[in-house]
């Protein structure tokens, strides 16, 4: 659920492009990879693959991206970003009265629809998972959805909230952590509804210990 910044590269990345054929390049690689897991699966993206797919040369390749994993990654963080940037847009066409839950509630409904609906993402999802450790993971610097999201998200809901970084942190990974083993555990569609129920439920404790910490 939590993309990095260009501020905090990705293991392997290199400095990503400003130029603008530079950006297109990287971008239709970051394409290729997304269409290559989404039709075979994460074990079938290679360097070789991903240039023959898109016309780059892999040597031209590696000046983007350093291996096989660093790719994954990237690809990885682009879907979050734009199933953050859905969300985002969702919560814009709220009246700044909503209540602070049923905002929250509707954040976390459109993020997991977003996610669902992207094809490759699952699979993306499980090669992360296989390649960054836990610790990475966790670290703040690569959890940027608070930053990003979270803090903005409560600034404009609960504006009144005395709010706790270090809970913000632990809601951020505990529910990141729950979505991401939501998306990669199969069920049925009422096993997937319950599933969602228990992640709303875990989300809004934390959120209210997060807008109230001296409670």
């Amino acid at each position: 659920m939590r993309p990095n910044t260009a501020e905090t590269p990705l293991r392997g990345a290199k400095r990503v492009p400003v130029q603008t054929r530079a950006l297109k390049t990287r971008a239709a690689l970051l394409a290729a990879v997304e269409e290559i897991v989404a039709e075979d699966g994460a074990e079938a993206v290679t360097t070789t693959s991903v240039a023959e797919r898109t016309g780059v040369s892999v040597g031209s390749l590696y000046r983007y991206f350093a291996d096989r994993d660093a790719l994954l990654l990237a690809a990885y963080d682009a879907t979050v970003e734009r199933i953050a940037a859905a969300s985002v847009e969702r919560l814009a066409e709220l009246d700044e009265d909503t209540p602070v839950e049923d905002a929250a509630r509707l954040l976390l409904r459109v993020y997991l629809d977003e996610a669902e609906a992207i094809p490759a993402h699952t699979n993306l999802l499980r090669a992360m998972r296989s390649i960054r450790t836990t610790e990475e993971e966790q670290d703040p610097a690569n959890v940027t959805i608070i930053g990003e999201r979270i803090a903005p998200f409560l600034k404009r809901f609960a504006p009144d909230a005395r709010l706790d970084p270090a809970r913000l942190h632990f809601m951020n990974v505990l529910i990141g952590n729950l979505v991401d083993l939501y998306l990669v555990t199969p069920g049925t569609r009422d096993e997937r509804a319950a599933r969602r129920d228990e992640i709303e439920a875990h989300m809004l404790l934390a959120l209210r210990r997060a807008i109230r910490p001296g409670r």
